[in-house]
């Protein structure tokens, strides 16, 4: 009886051994299985605002590794996210998910990454994490009249600082105006991102020219040039060509590459938009020369002023939060003045624009560790004015007129100032993955000891 006991009880604790481990095996499952779904929609949510890549696949690992997981692989595009988690038993689960949606949404871009933070702190339980990406993912948080104005002031501000006079100013606004409406009703729609671009190049281009003509047959001095090249800076893809840059120099090759790719058709959408509106309405005896700066002093004061205003305007249209603008200005104000001196008496584009962006790229790093944000809030603001607006619309003049010489002459000036932007975000952001590692072993280590000191914190607390 005990001999047959003995045998019977071997397999009968092996099978409750099997059960268990099983249950357990389960369990984990299912636990990571949620921890993936509600770190993919972070990065979709971050993603649909317009965060870059590398910011995306920092904040999967993080929330993964906080909840547990020893080993996250995540791959990241603009367009999807796809992360697996190995668990205990040797297996591995994944999941991925597409992003369909891209807008420069600058508040809702901070409240997915407070997000991120709060789960990675236990803030948060997954229940509650769940309902307040629910809430985040149905909730634009921004006003359609707010974004309106955004793009209205925007083209207006631009139209002055490019070398406009302040009656440019107006038609450039009403132009925007209808702009920012088109594009809020065009979003709603499936519509392709470089057809949406074009049509708001044509209907921008086409009401510049027709608004300016208007005021010129009532008798009003105004340059359809300048009308032209304010509106041209409310669909110029500055964020996106700054994410490829920064992505491309955090060692995310294939990623930054894509984006770079969008923004340079973006680009050529905006061109042919632009270039279709010349055509269809050329200029001819309406073009009147943009009147000189009077003095260096007028000079100056128009430049700063009109560049702090286009800064602020480009921080409504972008939705972002009023007291991240207002910490911002200083950096603003004083890269612009960099930008200025430099252009003025160095006149190489490229060394203006690199030395400026260097300054604008430390402070918004610095900022954006002090209020625990992405930098992509303070750095786009700060160099939005360096977006040469102004030489990508005379390039496309150019060879719509049959001037190749001018729109080669352009294009070079245009292509020297995107570098240098490019550049000055490269040194920084690879300043700053040596001094303050985020990515591979070393960020995970230094990731890992932070969490472990939180924990012993608690527990002493307790």
């Amino acid at each position: 009886m005990e001999n047959e006991q003995g045998v019977l009880a071997a397999p009968c604790a092996e099978y409750e051994n099997l059960t268990a481990a099983r249950q357990c095996a389960e369990a984990e499952r299912v636990h990571f299985d949620r921890v993936l779904s509600i770190a993919l929609g972070v990065a979709t949510g971050l993603l649909s605002c317009g965060a870059s890549v590398s910011r995306v696949e920092i904040a999967v690992e993080r929330i993964c590794f906080s909840c547990g997981a020893k080993e996250v692989n995540v791959f990241a595009l603009p367009s999807m996210v796809l992360c697996s988690i190995k668990l205990a038993d040797g297996s591995e689960i994944s999941q991925m998910k597409r992003n369909f949606e891209v807008s420069n949404n600058l508040r809702k871009m901070e409240m997915y990454n407070q997000l991120s933070r709060d789960i990675c702190a236990k803030k948060m339980t997954a229940e509650e994490a769940e309902g307040r990406l629910l809430e985040l993912n149905s909730d634009s948080f921004c006003r359609p009249a707010v974004a309106v104005l955004g793009f209205a002031l925007v083209a207006g501000v631009f139209a002055v600082y490019f070398g406009g006079a302040l009656i440019d100013s107006v038609p450039a606004f009403v132009a925007g105006c209808v702009m920012g409406a088109l594009n809020l009703l065009l979003s709603k729609k499936s519509f392709n991102s470089y057809a949406r671009t074009f049509v708001l190049s044509l209907v921008g281009g086409m009401l510049s020219i027709l608004l300016c003509m208007l005021l010129i047959v009532c008798g009003v001095a105004c340059s359809v040039t300048m009308v032209m090249i304010g509106t041209i800076m409310t669909v110029v893809p500055g964020l996106l060509i700054c994410n490829a840059v920064r992505d491309m120099f955090s060692g995310d090759i294939y990623s930054g590459a894509f984006e770079f790719l969008n923004g340079v058709l973006t680009v050529l959408a905006i061109a042919a938009g632009y270039g279709a509106s010349l055509i269809l309405l050329p200029i001819g005896d309406f073009y009147i020369q943009p009147p000189a700066r009077q003095s260096e002093l007028e000079y100056y004061l128009y430049a700063i002023l009109s560049s702090l205003c286009g800064a602020v305007s480009v921080g409504v249209m972008f939705n972002c939060a009023v007291k991240k603008i207002l910490v911002n200005l200083g950096n603003i104000l004083v890269t612009v003045t960099i930008y200025l001196l430099l252009s003025q008496f160095n006149g190489d584009v490229f060394l203006s624009n690199f030395i400026a962006t260097l300054f604008a790229a430390l402070v918004s790093e610095v900022l954006a560790r002090v209020f625990k944000a992405p930098s992509t809030i303070f750095l786009v603001p700060a160099i939005i004015v360096f977006v040469p607006g102004g030489s990508l619309y005379y390039t496309m003049d150019g060879i719509v007129s049959g001037d190749i010489a001018s729109a080669v002459s352009y294009g070079k000036a245009a292509g020297l100032s995107l570098l240098g932007i490019a550049v000055g975000i490269s040194v920084v952001t690879a300043l700053f993955q040596i001094i303050h590692p985020v990515k591979g072993k070393a960020g995970l280590k230094r990731f890992l000891r932070f969490k472990q000191k939180q924990q012993n914190n608690q527990q002493g607390k307790d």
